[in-house]
């Protein structure tokens, strides 16, 4: 599915307090933007708690809240390994960016 501006801007948005993405250290993701910023300095027991090679709730969060199902797909597609994750989630912020 080809991304369109409508679609850029649903998976860009900040979400409101009910969907956003609480951290079990207690950060707190409204948006792809703040996930993108935060887990470049997440504590690794706290991205393994969300992210392993059994589950990943972040992916879980872009898909169901942000609606973004390639993202989704793609960080579920890398089983907790938490270089490709970031590199995901990074180029697709930089991917929204470009309809903004």
């Amino acid at each position: 599915m080809r991304l369109t501006k409508q679609k850029a801007i649903e998976i860009a948005r900040t979400v409101e307090d009910g969907e956003c993405f609480f951290n079990n250290d207690g950060k707190i993701f409204c948006s792809l933007r703040d996930l993108a910023r935060e887990i470049m300095t997440m504590p690794q027991p706290v991205f393994n708690h969300h992210c392993n090679s059994k589950k990943c709730d972040f992916s879980s969060w872009i898909a169901d809240i942000l609606r973004d199902e390639k993202l989704a797909k793609d960080v579920t597609a890398a089983r907790g390994i938490r270089a490709k994750i970031e590199d995901l989630i990074m180029k697709r912020v930089e991917q929204l960016e470009k309809y903004f």
